[in-house]
């Protein structure tokens, strides 16, 4: 399908080069031999003139007998419309006046015509005819322009306004200096209600903002080492004593007693460790008064190298004695120095047991009933008494924090919650160092460019910086992108605007004064160049929308080349040209063109498709 397609294409293209080689057959002069080497190279490269095809078409549609188009048969409003709606239109018997007003409306209409003949006094007769509105818009030559850039520069004038002009005086800020979207919007996230904080825990970022690196390192470790205490803890909903009790340290009472428990639980279980494979102390009546004081002299006079006696027992013998005759180590009485040891540590434990139930009645916490009780009362006190170093050590960093520093931590909840914003501080940073760094990044912005210079765009993305909205900072982006578009535009306007004016300076001024005054007017101009350096300079494709031509009953076949300046051919015709023998105006009546008729013949419109003419031989082979 696609190899069929080229072919069909290719042979399109070879029927129209044979037919451009028939139409410049008629002339041997240089510009028609200019023209159609050009018209060919056009062919060759893909880019065939829409005016030589569409004329190409007419004829065959002519010798295939095919019915010709419907065509108007009421007066037409203007050349305008009929333009619109046909490639091929003779303006017959207009003069000069006439054909004036004609290339006026074209003008009107936004369409770049290109009026030629060959007597270049009708070219000036013509133009000196034009309206004034149109004079400004007339030119000797074809603009120095290349198509593309004056189709931009149309674009860009017709869609002109003020605010774009206006970009002309401005300076946008590059887009590489613009502080990222996604970095303004954590920052403006991060400081939402840190400027508006009041005092308490609220001023925290604002006092750790303001400290060194060494100090606020120093103060977030000790931070890390409260909130780590407290997490530990024992949970609170099982545990309340172990928090009251956390409480009450935190200010210092019941310090000592808490020592004291502390070492004694820890020594009761160490002992119990210690001791569980060993046989069991026991006593078969209550130990006397002082029993161990005795049995620690007792221990000491063993230890210096005394000997127990049956006779002549010395008197720490005797004192301890008593002690010994109801004190059972598994089945049999003590009698070593080991012996001794044990139930001297059997006793004291018995007394640190006392102790801990007494102190726990004093400090709200549970009595022990047993020793898996007792360990996890032990446990629950440790992690109170390194909870407590840590708070209050928090508690002190904190107070000074700054000389003027505001913040305490009264209890344990202010602990958790500043141990948190400090934690939180140094994870995330801070509102206070995002606000500071916003309105940095605001004042890096604000210097980019000076105030009479600065585009309103611009203006909006510093105060969305400085009144910390993300939202308003990503429309910013967005404007400022939209502005440096629009800023580009107006840099291409004005520079294609000033080459259009080194070559016609007095049709720039009249496209920038229409674009000013009347947004999106239509922009056109009329070339008035004659036939012969017209076709020895065929413009490029889409330079024009309508080739004018003067005089064309008295042209050649050969001067239908001029089809390919643009898709559309108006032929101008003054009263009593003849059309019978081969001619430009005669290849158009096979063509079916439509035929306005002049003023002077009520500018009725009617098909332009004689019998007589379409069986003349010569026209029909140059249509062939």
């Amino acid at each position: 399908m696609s190899d069929a397609g080229t072919t069909h294409q290719s042979g399109g293209d070879d029927d129209l080069a044979v037919f451009v080689d028939r139409l410049a057959a008629a002339g041997t002069d240089q510009p028609t031999i200019d023209a159609q080497t050009q018209i060919h190279h056009a062919i060759a490269t893909g880019a065939t003139p829409p005016g030589i095809r569409r004329l190409a078409e007419a004829l065959a549609a002519s010798v295939a007998e095919l019915p010709p188009p419907r065509r108007p048969v009421e007066d037409t409003a203007s050349v305008v419309s009929a333009v619109h709606d046909n490639t091929l239109v003779v303006l017959e018997d207009f003069d000069a006046a006439a054909t004036a007003r004609a290339v006026a409306a074209l003008l009107a209409d936004g369409r770049r015509v290109v009026v030629t003949g060959a007597v270049p006094a009708q070219l000036a007769e013509v133009r000196s005819a034009l309206p004034a509105e149109a004079t400004d818009q007339a030119l000797p030559h074809l603009p120095a322009l290349a198509p593309a850039e004056l189709r931009e520069l149309r674009r860009l004038l017709a869609t002109s306004t003020p605010e774009r002009r206006a970009r002309g005086e401005q300076l946008l800020p590059p887009e590489s200096a613009l502080p990222g979207e996604v970095e303004v919007a954590q920052l403006c996230a991060l400081a939402a209600g840190s400027e508006a904080a009041g005092d308490g825990t609220w001023m925290l970022p604002t006092l750790l903002a303001d400290l060194d690196e060494e100090r606020r390192a120093a103060v977030t470790s000790v931070a890390e080492r409260a909130d780590s205490a407290l997490a530990d803890m024992p949970p609170r909903g099982e545990h309340e004593w172990a928090w009251q009790l956390l409480s009450e340290l935190i200010y210092e009472r019941h310090r000592a007693e808490f020592d004291q428990i502390l070492e004694d639980t820890a020594e009761v279980i160490a002992v119990l460790d210690r001791t569980r494979s060993e046989p069991p102390v026991t006593f078969m009546a209550a130990p006397p008064p002082g029993a161990i004081g005795v049995l620690t002299r007792y221990g000491e006079f063993l230890a210096a190298g005394g000997r127990s006696r049956s006779y002549f027992k010395s008197a720490a013998q005797r004192e301890v004695q008593p002690v010994l005759e109801v004190a059972r180590i598994g089945e049999r009485q003590p009698e070593t120095e080991e012996d001794i040891e044990r139930i001297t540590e059997y006793l004291e434990l018995v007394e640190r047991q006392a102790r801990v139930d007494v102190a726990c009645g004093e400090l709200g916490v549970p009595v022990p009933a047993d020793e898996n009780e007792l360990v996890e009362i032990n446990d629950g006190l440790a992690k109170v008494a390194t909870a407590a170093r840590a708070v209050g050590a928090l508690r002190h960093d904190v107070l000074f924090l700054a000389p003027d520093s505001p913040l305490a931590v009264p209890d344990v909840e202010a602990t958790q919650q500043v141990a948190a914003g400090i934690l939180e501080f140094a994870v995330h940073g801070s509102g206070v160092d995002a606000a500071r760094r916003l309105d940095a990044l605001a004042d890096e912005l604000a210097e980019l460019s000076p105030v009479t210079v600065r585009a309103p765009e611009h203006e909006q993305a510093i105060d969305a910086l400085r009144e910390r909205s993300g939202a308003g900072y990503a429309a910013a982006l967005d404007a400022l992108g939209a502005a440096r578009r629009e800023a580009q535009d107006e840099q291409v306007r004005v520079g294609l605007l000033e080459r259009l004016g080194e070559g016609a300076p007095r049709l720039a001024e009249a496209w920038t004064a229409l674009a000013e005054s009347t947004p999106a007017a239509p922009l056109g101009f009329a070339a008035f160049v004659p036939v012969e350096p017209l076709l020895s300079n065929v413009p490029p494709a889409d330079s024009a929308d309508v080739v004018l031509v003067l005089g064309a009953g008295g042209l050649g076949v050969e001067r239908l080349l001029l089809s390919a300046v643009a898709p559309r051919v108006v032929a101008v015709t003054g009263g009593g040209d003849e059309v019978d023998d081969p001619t430009f105006l005669s290849v158009l009546q096979r063509a079916s063109a439509l035929v306005i008729r002049g003023p002077a013949k009520g500018g009725r419109v009617v098909p332009f498709n004689g019998g007589a003419a379409r069986a003349s031989t010569p026209v029909g082979q140059a249509g062939a």
